[in-house]
C-alpha cells in the first residue's frame, strides 16, 4: 500500500522508516532556516554596531577618517606620548648642547688668554684651546641636528 507523503501507511516497517526519515529531514531543514535567519539578523546587527561605531570614531575625531587597529597610522596615534617625550628630549639635547658649546667657547678663551701670559707653555694652552674649539664645535653639530 503506498502511503501519503508525511503520514505512515499500514504497510509495513520500510513505510514508516522512509517516513521517519522524511520527517527528521523537513525538522532539520526548519531548523537549518531557523538558524539561518537567526545568522542574517546577527550579521546586519553586527554590520550597524560597526557602522555606528565608525560614525562615533569619526565623530571624536572631528571628521577625520581613523585608522584602523594594527595600521600604521593607528599604531602611531597610540605612540603620542612617547613622540612627545622624544620631542621633548630632543629640544632639551639642543638645550644642552648649546650651553656645552658656549662654555667651550669660553675655556677655549680662558686658554688663548694662558698662552698669551705665559709663553712657556703657550703650546700646552694653544693645545687646549684648540681642543675645547673642536668640542664646542661637535656640540653645535649635535645641537643642530637635535634641533630638526
Amino acid at each position: 500500500m503506498a502511503s501519503q507523503r508525511g503520514q505512515p501507511s499500514a504497510g509495513g516497517a520500510s513505510d514508516d522508516l522512509f517516513f521517519l526519515a522524511d520527517s527528521r529531514a523537513a525538522a532539520a531543514i526548519t531548523r537549518s532556516r531557523q538558524v539561518r535567519a537567526r545568522g542574517r539578523l546577527q550579521l546586519e546587527e553586527a554590520r550597524e554596531r560597526v557602522a555606528a561605531a565608525g560614525r562615533r570614531r569619526r565623530s571624536a575625531a572631528g571628521g577625520r577618517p581613523v585608522p584602523r587597529a594594527g595600521e600604521p597610522a593607528a599604531q602611531a596615534a597610540g605612540l603620542a606620548p612617547q613622540i612627545e617625550c622624544v620631542k621633548m628630549s630632543r629640544a632639551r639635547l639642543a638645550e644642552m648642547a648649546a650651553e656645552l658649546a658656549e662654555t667651550e667657547d669660553i675655556v677655549a678663551g680662558i686658554h688663548d688668554r694662558l698662552a698669551a701670559r705665559d709663553p712657556q707653555h703657550a703650546g700646552q694652552y694653544r693645545q687646549a684651546a684648540d681642543n675645547a674649539r673642536e668640542v664646542a664645535r661637535r656640540a653645535r653639530e649635535i645641537q643642530r641636528h637635535a634641533a630638526r
